[in-house]
């Protein structure tokens, strides 16, 4: 019996340490795409700030262009919106997807209004399945670094439906990463274009530059009219915005992925040092057991 018990403990410390062995490796691809994500984030955030800033000042010179563009105009009543829900392809990433899809649940009940979603990630799209949620567009497999292609498609379809008045509202439900072990849950309203919100927002959240007061004393020459720049403006807002959005979803991904995955390996190097100490106990027991058979027998013989 003795015997059997040591060949099971040591098969179950060999396989936690399986477990271990791929439990880092996922910590060290997790941590990889985190480095690349993060440095694409940093590097939109000042843009993506900047052409905010240029945008709202637009917005205050340009004044009745505002009103005549569709995206800036809300609706006079909101009976009907879309919320775009981005979260994981896969799991193993702690409570990330749980947390986006409860606070997504959260700020739906609060509005009380019939929702349509547009989900980003296999993880949203079977919950809502599940739940006999309206589904407009499901989106999954985007790469570790998706192009701007990818994202003028899904913004262009967003801004179409909204126009088309399929939608009152456009708000995203994401992660807003602040660094390798905080990123919280957000929803941020997409469409209409709130420029009065948007200095304050900084576009989403984190890291937003300071309300451009300094700008606005200053005078410029603007070529062509701030009318024609504003045009063409919006668009790459909204792309710029909708970018930087995502890099802060894939980013709190990969990062909660890491922790998870580090947390796993240190419970798995935890649980293989007691089951070595239980392996031990166990071999030593069965070994002084068939010293007393033997001496049990010797003195048998003896007598």
């Amino acid at each position: 019996m003795a015997v059997a018990s040591v060949k099971i403990i040591r098969r179950k410390i060999r396989s936690v340490n399986n477990i271990k062995k791929i439990t880092r490796a996922m910590q060290m691809v997790s941590a990889s795409k985190l480095k690349k994500v993060q440095g694409r984030l940093l590097a939109i955030r000042p843009y993506a700030n900047k052409i905010r800033e240029l945008l709202v000042g637009l917005v205050q010179r340009t004044g009745g262009a505002v009103a005549e563009s569709p995206l800036f105009r809300p609706r006079a009543k909101v009976a009907k919106i879309t919320l775009v829900v981005l979260t994981a392809d896969k799991g193993l990433c702690g409570s990330y997807n749980t947390n986006l899809l409860r606070s997504a649940h959260g700020f739906v009940k609060t509005r009380a209004l019939t929702t349509r979603y547009y989900t980003i990630g296999k993880k949203a799209n079977d919950a809502l399945r599940r739940e006999g949620a309206e589904i407009l567009q499901h989106v999954h497999g985007l790469p570790t670094e998706p192009s701007f292609a990818q994202i003028r498609k899904i913004t262009q379809e967003l801004v179409k439906s909204y126009e088309a008045g399929e939608t009152d509202e456009v708000h995203i439900a994401y992660s807003r990463f602040v660094n390798a072990v905080t990123f919280r849950p957000e929803v941020f309203q997409f469409l209409p274009i709130q420029p009065e919100k948007a200095a304050a927002a900084g576009g989403a959240g984190a890291g937003a530059a300071k309300p451009a007061q300094a700008q606005q004393e200053v005078e410029y020459i603007f070529e062509p009219e701030p009318k024609e720049i504003l045009g063409r403006l919006i668009p790459k807002y909204i792309e710029v915005l909708f970018f930087r959005l995502l890099l802060e979803s894939l980013a709190s991904e990969h990062s909660a992925r890491m922790n998870a995955m580090r947390n796993a390996t240190d419970n798995a190097s935890d649980l293989i040092s007691s089951l070595t100490l239980t392996y031990n106990k166990a071999r030593q027991a069965a070994i002084t057991k068939e010293l007393l058979d033997i001496v049990g027998g010797a003195e048998a013989l003896k007598g």
